[in-house]
């Protein structure tokens, strides 16, 4: 029995397969790719504009366009008709659309419209260009990227995102406990919005962490400590869409992995639901597969709860077509 011959033979099987697979074209990718970044530079704009105003001429102060704070004033709002200080009514209808955007869309806000999510992404392209560029952090890089793929990086990475959970609960039941934005003296939107004002402040500190860290991680508030995101995920679970993946037409490349920037195993996923999930769509533009990676529309599944014991059920009885055949 020749084991080594038929190895061979599926695997030319398997690179026969793949040539036959339709390519996505590449006019789709740049498309969907630009699209993305040009609704990212009309926020980043707007956003600037906001901060320059506001310094300048005394214009709305950062929490006017912070979504969180209507998550935060909730329950003061519901228990006696006002809101904690320095919530606009901006905010409340800013909460109201990002549900709206997450039930309809998933990550759309994450990947598509957070300022402070772009801002993450530009500085981790700018990291990867420059040590490009020099052998010595080129190597250090590299060192990185092996130790993020071992099994103890990926169990702490697991651990710490939980980080944006808790996060979450002290914003939410600080700002219902003490009647304050409690989240507020360490939020870097806050410093962001008014980093004009060189005011060095908790917010600030974490800014300049979360950029420094941008540098060898991509998007690590978002994965690790970001509130909205928090939320955003678990409303998100009730979206109807979300990226599929067609095993039959998977070249196996790992491209729609490299891209992703919250690290999503996608070619282990048949449909990603990943609570981390930012819907930035650049799984599927990195995906040489036409149809390898699509969006799709579905009911909304949740994982079943797993059990120490998991007892194997019993083979359902043929039906009478079944037998037929």
């Amino acid at each position: 029995m020749n084991v080594q011959g038929e190895g061979t033979d599926r695997a030319l099987a398997a690179d026969e397969a793949r040539v036959r697979v339709p390519r996505r074209p590449e006019a789709w990718r740049t498309k969907v790719r630009w699209t993305r970044h040009a609704a990212q530079g009309v926020v980043i704009a707007v956003v600037g504009w906001q901060a320059v105003g506001h310094v300048t001429t005394g214009g709305e102060s950062a929490e006017a366009w912070c979504p969180l704070g209507g998550f935060e004033t909730l329950w003061t709002l519901m228990t006696t008709g006002r809101t904690v200080p320095h919530v606009h009514t901006s905010s409340l209808v800013l909460s109201v659309a990002v549900l709206v955007l997450a039930i309809a869309g998933r990550g759309f806000f994450c990947g598509w419209l957070c300022p402070l999510g772009t801002i993450q992404e530009m500085v981790h392209k700018a990291g990867r260009a420059v040590t490009d560029r020099v052998p010595a952090l080129r190597r250090l890089r590299r060192r990185l990227e092996r130790d993020a793929s071992t099994e103890r990086w990926r169990r702490i990475d697991r651990l710490l995102r939980w980080g944006r959970w808790l996060v979450l609960a002290w914003a939410i039941i600080g700002a219902a406990a003490t009647g304050t934005m409690v989240f507020r003296e360490a939020d870097p939107w806050v410093a962001l919005l008014s980093v004009a004002e060189f005011e060095l402040s908790l917010a600030f500190v974490v800014l300049i962490a979360t950029l420094v860290l941008a540098l060898v991680i991509e998007r690590p508030f978002c994965r690790y400590a970001c509130p909205l995101g928090a939320v955003q995920s678990l409303v998100g679970k009730l979206s109807p869409i979300a990226v599929q993946r067609d095993a039959s037409a998977c070249l196996d490349c790992d491209l729609c992995n490299n891209a992703c920037p919250m690290a999503i195993p996608v070619n282990a996923r048949t449909r990603v639901t990943d609570t981390s999930c930012t819907g930035c769509l650049e799984c599927v533009g990195a995906c040489p597969s036409q149809e390898g990676l699509t969006v799709t529309l579905a009911l909304p599944t949740f994982p079943p709860r797993r059990s120490k014991t998991t007892v194997e059920p019993d083979p359902a009885p043929a039906t009478e077509l079944e037998i037929a055949r």
